[in-house]
């Protein structure tokens, strides 16, 4: 009889700790994944408004409209900005849902593809940039040519004038934080 309840009292054992090995396993599995998942699969699985803090202290708060790996673009009252991810300091009001893109075109598009399509639009921006030493700088313009890494912002003429254009600034995609065109 003791017998009986001392191999019982081995199986509970083993059998327990084989829960918990099991357990442990599929808590690192789980871990692994959400390790896996990107930001901007977080970022597309929401629906409603989202702050982003970004580089010196720049905040925007709104709905995400566009979204690729590496940058966004948020829709706020009056305006849209663009902006990169590696500007991004923080995203406040997100949820813990995350969604994958399918289009693998869409996944990949770039910083320079979304500036592109600005250059195209002609658009008046307001250009955000990091100095490197706090104070964030803003330079107004139009996008006139995208390069590998930077693009010109050609500065208007007097009142808003696209004539008379007066000088163009040369920004390096590393400093930009974010574009602000009027909607």
């Amino acid at each position: 009889m003791r017998w009986g309840r001392l191999f019982d009292d081995l199986e509970a054992q083993v059998t327990a700790a084989q829960v918990v090995a099991f357990e442990s396993g599929v808590n690192e599995l789980v871990r692994a994944e959400q390790g896996a998942i990107p930001l901007a699969n977080r970022l597309r699985a929401q629906s409603g408004h989202v702050e982003f803090v970004l580089r010196g202290g720049i905040r925007f708060r709104g709905r995400i409209v566009e979204l690729a790996d590496e940058w966004c673009v948020v829709e706020e009252v009056h305006r849209s900005v663009l902006i990169p991810m590696r500007g991004v300091a923080a995203v406040r009001g997100v949820g813990r849902e995350s969604v994958g893109e399918a289009s693998l075109v869409r996944r990949s598009l770039s910083i320079r593809s979304a500036l592109r399509a600005l250059a195209r639009d002609r658009s008046c921006v307001a250009c955000h940039l990091d100095t490197f030493s706090g104070e964030p700088l803003a330079e107004r313009g139009l996008i006139d040519l995208v390069g590998r890494d930077y693009f010109e912002l050609v500065t208007l003429g007097e009142n808003g004038s696209r004539r008379g254009r007066r000088s163009s600034t040369l920004v390096p995609l590393d400093s930009l934080v974010a574009v602000v065109s009027q909607l």
